[in-house]
């Protein structure tokens, strides 16, 4: 967790992508959506088949967001 934020501060949700059937039917959804609630930034990320490294992803864009005006 970087040192900018804090895990009281964000709430993350898991979200599940429609599915049409396949190899991966039934895998844990991987989508993750993570807002910073003093701000209301939010970062859905769900480019990785990990919900943790889209998690990762998706706290560091918030903290990007924060850090950097241009980003926004």
């Amino acid at each position: 967790m970087p040192a900018l934020l804090r895990e009281e501060d964000l709430k993350v949700e898991t979200l599940r992508k429609p599915s049409m059937g396949g190899q991966h039917v039934g895998v844990d959804p991987c989508d993750v959506k993570v807002t910073h609630i003093p701000t209301g930034i939010t970062a859905t990320v769900g480019f990785c088949r990990s919900q943790h490294r889209n998690r990762i992803v998706a706290v560091g864009m918030i903290e990007a967001a924060l850090t950097d005006p241009e980003f926004r």
